[in-house]
């Protein structure tokens, strides 16, 4: 069972409720986001300088600075939780906050699992799956709580 469909029966909980399941549940996977980041940051500069015709370190930035906007967004979730009048509207309102940067990381994650050229530093082909898996992690989170239209399986 997927983590989307193990977390879905649950989004009929109420908003508090679903961004306190939102907070536990996405630890694990932003916890991989940014070990996989903090690992493509610590690979080699000379051999990533050349990857993505010299523009390796903008995706980087990129990845940086929304996986930061991401986690901050995640940690104000504690405090909309514990407004006892939060709507569904306000739950939708949150679910777009964070899909921008998450959108960032993974649309970085996909272009990176992409990269098929030579002399590609140790362990970049599996650092850049983890981080598309985890940052799909994220995404199945998310949806399965705060999406109203089910996704197909």
């Amino acid at each position: 069972m997927s983590l989307y469909q193990r977390l879905r029966p649950l989004y009929h909980r109420s908003p508090q409720e679903r961004i306190q399941v939102m907070q536990t549940e996405l630890a694990a996977p932003l916890d991989a986001t940014r070990r996989a980041l903090d690992r493509l940051l610590q690979l080699d500069a000379e051999q990533t300088a050349p990857l993505m015709q010299g523009r390796y370190d903008e995706l980087l930035d990129v990845l940086r600075d929304s996986m930061a906007r991401l986690e901050t967004l995640v940690a104000e979730g504690s405090a909309r939780a514990q407004v006892s009048s939060i709507s569904d509207r306000d739950l939708h309102m949150y679910r777009h906050d964070l899909l921008t940067p998450l959108g960032n990381v993974r649309g970085v994650a996909r272009l990176l699992v992409c990269i098929n050229a030579p002399d590609l530093p140790p362990g970049f082909t599996q650092v850049t799956r983890d981080l598309d898996d985890a940052s799909r992690d994220v995404l199945d989170v998310i949806d399965a709580l705060t999406a109203s239209q089910e996704r197909e399986a």
